[in-house]
């Protein structure tokens, strides 16, 4: 059955891929795209075929929706999301409005009260690795950040095994698309032109939705760091993570993340002697995932790479919508 489907803020970077995934889904029939810098401008103008026009984020369009999609900076989907909700109509929320459980935790990161609580405790974190089941079930999707995608995909098969891990360290590395499309085209595209560099060293928004996930499973507090950068490139998360035992043996732990995701349609376990590359990421909802001892006694290092704007948002939003309404769980989405 074909549902009606709508994107709130659909000019962004994120907003974009999504235009061109469900532009072709069979199952999905876009009706409206939102934006208020675009008001009135045709979407063929970003996504080539559409045949529709931006509206009002608050069009009433967006009430004849079976599934709405936010695209949106936080703070939207959480004042919205009940008005949809009450209506019975499904949300898949790309921004981080719904992914931190604990409301003074979103304080302390977000700087503001969360608007909707109750819809924060019934929404689903999207990771489709990890939450399959409830995300078929859920109304409430809430599409986990793409630094977080990475980094938890690499270290989901340790934390399950109950592995005895003493500290994490997530260095990672990001495309410039994910500060956005008005950051890049103002400044970032010529800032960043042969360039690297850290940021958010005093701590970044991501860490706590991480720290959430891994620790809700490890069913204990973990030490973690995580470090981001940017890289003079428009795409791709590269997270190179360091995993430190108590003791390590220092066996092999391939077998142990190839077992973990036999099932997964999107996580390739690099063969011995290969290392993930953004490149053959780029355009597809995989990941790539490596791992490598280390020069440093009871520490194995984990290398973790996806498209931020597919698997990292759009993609991995695409894999939930399919789960909700009982559609192969890769329709739609290509992997190149």
């Amino acid at each position: 059955m074909i549902k009606k489907v709508g994107i709130i803020g659909g000019s962004g970077f994120a907003g974009e891929e999504l235009i061109k995934f469900l532009s072709i889904h069979q199952n999905a029939d876009l009706i409206a795209v939102s934006s208020r810098d675009l008001l009135g401008t045709k979407v063929s103008e970003i996504v080539e075929g559409s045949n529709l026009s931006f509206v009002d984020p608050n069009d009433a369009i967006f009430y004849d929706c079976d599934v709405v999609f936010f695209s949106t900076p936080h703070g939207v989907a959480m004042k919205r999301a009940k008005s949809f909700i009450e209506k019975d109509i499904k949300i898949i929320d790309l921004s981080a409005d719904f992914r931190i459980k604990d409301t003074a935790i979103w304080k302390k990161w977000y700087g503001s009260d969360h608007e909707y609580p109750k819809g924060l405790q019934d929404s689903v974190y999207g990771l489709t690795e990890l939450n399959i089941d409830s995300i078929k079930s859920g109304k409430l999707i809430a599409v986990p950040g793409c630094y977080p995608t990475a980094s938890i995909l690499g270290l989901l098969p340790l934390i399950v095994n109950k592995l005895k891990i003493e500290s994490v360290t997530i260095d990672a590395k990001s495309g410039i698309s994910g500060a956005g499309r008005s950051a890049v085209e103002n400044t970032l595209k010529r800032e960043i032109k042969e360039n690297f560099r850290a940021y958010a060293t005093d701590g970044h928004r991501h860490l706590p939705e991480i720290k959430q996930v891994l620790e809700s499973l490890f069913s204990e507090s973990l030490e973690v760091n995580f470090l981001p950068h940017l890289i003079p490139a428009m795409r791709g998360i590269y997270a190179t993570i360091y995993v430190n035992f108590e003791k390590y043996a220092g066996e092999s732990l391939i077998e142990l993340f190839q077992h973990f995701y036999k099932d997964s349609p999107n996580v390739e376990i690099m063969r011995e002697g290969l290392v993930p590359e953004i490149s053959k990421v780029t355009e597809t909802n995989k990941c790539q995932i490596g791992i490598y001892k280390s020069a440093i006694k009871n520490q194995i290092i984990v290398i973790s790479t996806i498209d931020n704007l597919v698997k990292g948002a759009s993609g991995q939003a695409i894999e939930c919508y399919n789960l909700m309404n009982g559609y192969n769980q890769m329709q739609g989405i290509s992997h190149g």
